[in-house]
């Protein structure tokens, strides 16, 4: 894979656990007489929790997240992630919220809470495929089964897993069609769609149309496909029906994106902006959207620091990587600078990723500003939005899989993409902060359609594999903030290229803008799936033995 850098590359709450703790709770001898039941709890707690968690665990900011985030180059950090090192992240947070649905599927079954039971069967059936997309091979037909006298869950085939989440989904619609009076709807305990039967179905649809996607290298989905994408309107269909689920300011509770709590951090430098990500919206890599500088940049963005000889341009320590005010450190680096102390240095994941502030080149340390007072954190957690489906649809036009206008398809998700920041912004409310911003509304800035018309350019004269590539690339850029889903589309296309820093078990070097020579390194291959839980293995008899994630597909990968 490329390895280019522009100046090159030389060579709520946690868990409401109702039913256990994922599969923790397999070797389990006996039933716990204070564990909660379907009968013994209120149902738009667990409802609430479920939704929290599984946010929670996918988003950025999270341990799945983050690890995501540096497996596709959106972010780096001095973590395990880095060089490709990460673990098991999210499969007992995730198992846990699928514990909590399961619940509200018994409940909403036997006492008539039909929308609460097709809700809680959409959110499962989407949780699980990212499960599948993540790890291949899971407990699917046999996990939360202790009742009836399963302790040790067998391991589903993911292919076999795929079609069975489908016909959830289509049970989930169905529920939510059920004309029967509902004793009890849910509201504000749902939090994403407040009950509305009419966007859940939307979103049920376009979980079906992600998931035909991701497996259309192995099975022909066209019939599918086509005939959920000739009723737009069944779909998710504009920002508003996206499917998303809303963080707040801190308050008498704390319920800021999980991203944010790097404005809070004492120590700094583990959730940074990826200098690969970075110089591609610069339009510095001289391989992808060359010479095309993405307004977004300051919405992703906020430097600590002016550029040397500016306002407030001298670091705490060395840098690892700096292009001015912009400061981070390299995936993969080995240089003397990599571990120094510059939480006041690092440029921090912006307004758009995590809720936190516009770059307005003010340079000013958060410290400085106060971390409480420096954004409000009120940044949504994306699961798909109406930006996402369109480049589906996209991509399916390129791979012949539907016919259509692909061209139209792929400028219609950009401006979705850039109506997308708008609608984040508007979300975090950076007006009401403690340092109060206003921040320009950028699809209608002058260098946004700049912007777009070079791409779209790049677009009409590329070849088929260029123009998926350009979709995939900025769909990535879009997705920082979920970025589970990237990690998928680049197993399945390729794209978008990620950077390789050397060849596996050696050493070469990066030249930053601003500062020496970083020498860079390469432990590992790039993993193909995660590992499986460790606990899991340790205490499920029925487990596989560990993977080696570096070869370990997943049924959809080509």
């Amino acid at each position: 894979m490329r390895s280019t850098y522009k100046i090159y590359a030389l060579a709520f709450f946690s868990a409401f656990l109702v039913l256990g703790s994922g599969c923790k709770k397999y070797l389990d001898v006996n039933q716990n007489p204070n564990d909660a039941t379907p009968n013994s709890v209120t149902l738009s707690m667990v409802l609430s929790a479920a939704e929290r968690n599984i946010s929670n665990n996918l988003a950025l900011g999270s341990g799945l997240g983050t690890t995501m985030g540096v497996y596709t180059h959106q972010i780096t950090g001095r973590i395990g992630a880095d060089r490709y090192g990460a673990g098991e992240s999210g499969w007992s947070g995730l198992y846990n919220a699928i514990a909590n649905l399961n619940v509200v599927i018994t409940r909403g079954t036997n006492d008539g809470l039909f929308v609460y039971s097709g809700i809680a069967k959409i959110l499962k059936a989407y949780t699980m495929s990212m499960m599948v997309d993540v790890w291949g091979d899971i407990p699917f037909s046999e996990f939360d089964k202790f009742a009836e006298g399963i302790t040790q869950p067998k391991f589903d085939n993911g292919k076999d897993i795929y079609p069975k989440l489908i016909q959830l989904l289509d049970e989930g619609i169905a529920d939510l069609n059920n004309t029967a009076i509902n004793p009890l709807l849910p509201g504000n305990d749902d939090y994403i769609y407040k009950g509305n039967k009419a966007k859940w179905i939307k979103a049920a649809n376009t979980i079906k149309l992600k998931m035909y996607t991701q497996i259309r290298l192995v099975q022909n989905v066209t019939a599918e496909v086509t005939a959920l994408l000739s009723s737009p309107s069944t779909l998710i269909d504009a920002q508003s029906e996206s499917f998303m689920l809303p963080y707040g300011p801190i308050g008498a509770t704390d319920d800021r994106h999980p991203a944010f709590g790097d404005y809070n951090a004492t120590q700094r430098g583990g959730q940074l902006f990826s200098p690969w990500l970075y110089e591609i919206m610069k339009g510095r890599n001289p391989n992808i959207l060359t010479g095309l500088a993405d307004p977004r940049v300051p919405y992703y963005i906020y430097n600590q620091k002016s550029a040397i000889g500016g306002s407030n341009g001298v670091p705490e320590n060395c840098t690892d990587y700096r292009d001015g005010g912009f400061i981070t450190i390299i995936f993969g680096s080995a240089g003397p600078c990599r571990d120094g102390s510059n939480s006041q240095t690092y440029s921090l994941l912006g307004i758009f990723p995590a809720g936190g502030r516009f770059n307005d080149s003010a340079a000013i340390s958060i410290n400085t500003i106060g971390s409480q007072r420096a954004g409000t954190g009120a940044r949504p957690h994306e699961f798909i939005t109406y930006a996402d489906r369109l480049y589906l649809e996209a991509e399916l036009i390129n791979a012949g899989v539907i016919a259509g206008d692909e061209r139209a398809a792929f400028s219609k998700a950009l401006d979705a993409s850039f109506g997308h920041v708008d609608a984040i912004v508007a979300a975090v409310n950076p007006s009401s902060a403690g340092a109060a911003q206003t921040v320009p509304v950028i699809s209608t800035l002058p260098a946004t359609t700049t912007y777009k018309d070079g791409v779209l350019a790049a677009f009409d004269a590329g070849s088929s594999a260029n123009r998926l590539e350009l979709i995939m690339t900025e769909k990535w850029i879009n997705r920082i903030e979920n970025p589970v889903d990237n990690y998928t589309d680049y197993r399945r296309t390729g794209y978008p290229v990620r950077f390789d820093p050397a060849p596996i078990g050696t050493t070469t070097s990066v030249a930053p803008p601003d500062g020496p020579v970083v020498t860079v390194t390469n432990d590992r291959k790039f993993p193909l799936s995660l590992p499986f839980s460790l606990n899991e293995i340790q205490l499920n008899s029925n487990a596989p033995p560990q993977k080696v994630p570096e070869t370990y597909k997943v049924f959809w990968q080509p």
